[in-house]
């Protein structure tokens, strides 16, 4: 009789079993067993097949149009050395919400032919509107990202560019991220800026979101930056390329026309956006158009004389045309004029007069800075900048709260000594840098200082607040807005 195998765990089977059938039958008993491996078996395979084949591939990072130069070579800050740049960023309290920016295209006949802008969308599609900032910081770290075809002197302004500035400190990056806060805050409806001189106004406050490297598509700015350049847009057509906003030019607009081409300018040399070309084109043709036979530029565009204040904003337009690389005619020859202009109102102590030789402090700056501007060479400079620096240090101290504080002219002066370097930048920056980022109000923008000075500096209502917090971003961003051209 057959005994059961008494531990066969497969049951009772006959002692007797050949080797052969004993296979056949466990491999049938475990036939779901290998019909699960063979899955498990293609499905590894599969997998890594498709792994090795079409491995993960990271996003790229914009790619610079030009590389940086020197920025290897970067020297340590001679004083406040930067450890931790800090970068205000967004914390979302809810959803961001999609905003458009709805425009008809404006077309307006013109004596130069018919201008048509179409900003009806933000370049990269819609703006976000983003979330209430409530101070969250962050360093400034990352890839250096560079849109191409930004100007070299103008690509110290994106990323971690500027935390690499020589000479800036945290303090002064977190005053300018707090005062770009509050002009976005305090924008109008329309997209201008202030209650009065708008014009100028806007022109300031774009320059300053365009100072720290923000764009069309910038996720903080971009709706901003799009509302300001619509506005210009749209009313600049209207007025045939008059950025006043005037029928004909006024004794102070002037100043305005002068203020928004330079910050419409700035916008095409930093994005090439062809929706504004024809409008800066005319815009810088009535520049050119009114310079004086003298080379420099009057109220109302009069060509019956000079006047270096005036002059001064229309060179730095001009410059800013020259870098949008739009080769409009005129333009180079006009600031080779104006640079022989300049010359013929320096005092007998370096300094620069109002219409004539003067050596009045407020408009140094202006003459040093425009001297620079185009050709950057220092040449007999050196003169007025000593007056500059010594009528400062004993009769003028840079004190916001003090009996001489004079927005209008530090903002001349922090470019001048930054592009003409050596000492002169190192004194300035000592005395500047801390006491603008001191006086800065809680809420992000500047309270009236001690002194009038020029422009709408003591005005209490909104004009005066948005004049003094682009003066002062504006000279905060002196460390990366442009590489000097001159240093040493």
């Amino acid at each position: 009789m057959d005994t059961p195998l008494q531990n066969d765990p497969t049951g009772p089977h006959t002692a007797h079993e050949s080797a052969f059938a004993r296979l056949r039958r466990k491999l049938t008993e475990s036939r779901f067993f290998m019909v699960s491996l063979l899955v498990h078996a293609i499905v590894v395979i599969v997998a890594g097949s498709i792994v090795l084949l079409h491995p993960p591939v990271p996003a790229d990072d914009f790619v610079s149009g030009a590389a940086v130069p020197g920025l290897e070579n970067i020297p340590a800050p001679a004083e406040s050395p930067i450890e931790h740049p800090v970068e205000i960023l967004s914390t979302p309290a809810q959803a961001p919400e999609v905003a458009s920016l709805p425009m008809d295209v404006l077309s307006s006949r013109s004596s130069n032919g018919t201008f048509t802008v179409d900003l009806s969308a933000p370049r990269g599609g819609a703006a976000i509107r983003p979330p209430t900032i409530v101070g969250e910081v962050k360093p400034l770290t990352g890839a250096i990202t560079i849109p191409a075809g930004v100007p070299a002197t103008m690509q110290w302004r994106f990323g971690a560019m500027k935390g690499k500035a020589p000479g800036i400190t945290d303090k002064a990056l977190l005053a300018v991220q707090r005062s770009l806060k509050w002009l976005r805050e305090n924008q109008n409806p329309d997209g201008s800026w202030g209650d009065a001189n708008k014009s100028a106004m806007t022109g300031l406050a774009l320059l300053c979101f365009l100072g720290y490297g923000e764009l069309p598509e910038s996720w903080e700015y971009g709706l901003t930056i799009n509302r300001a350049v619509q506005w210009l847009a749209e009313n600049g057509t209207k007025s045939e390329g008059r950025l006043s906003m005037e029928k004909t030019f006024t004794q102070h607009g002037v100043y305005e026309h002068g203020i928004a081409t330079y910050a419409l300018g700035e916008f095409f040399a930093l994005t090439k956006d062809g929706r504004v070309k024809e409008l800066l084109t005319q815009a810088v043709a009535h520049i050119v158009q009114g310079q004086g036979p003298g080379g420099g530029w009057m109220y109302g565009f009069d060509k019956t004389a000079d006047d270096l204040s005036v002059s001064g904003w229309q060179i730095q337009a001009l410059k800013a045309a020259h870098l949008a690389e739009l080769k409009l005619p005129g333009v180079d020859q006009a600031l080779n004029k104006a640079v022989s202009y300049i010359g013929c109102v320096r005092g007998p102590r370096g300094g620069y007069g109002y219409r004539g030789p003067e050596d009045r402090y407020s408009l140094t700056g202006v003459g040093i800075l425009a001297s620079l501007f185009w050709k950057g060479e220092r040449g007999d400079l050196r003169k007025g900048m000593e007056w500059l620096l010594a009528e400062t240090e004993q009769n003028k101290p840079v004190k916001y709260r003090g009996p001489s504080a004079d927005l209008y002219a530090w903002y001349y002066h922090t470019q001048a000594c930054l592009m003409f370097g050596g000492s002169a930048w190192t004194k300035w920056n000592h005395w500047f840098q801390d006491e603008l980022c001191t006086a800065q109000g809680t809420d992000g923008s500047w309270p009236i200082p001690g002194a009038k000075g020029h422009g709408p500096q003591s005005d209490p209502g909104r004009t005066g607040a948005v004049y003094r917090t682009t003066l002062c971003t504006l000279m905060l961003e002196v460390f990366y807005r442009y590489m000097p051209v001159n240093r040493g």
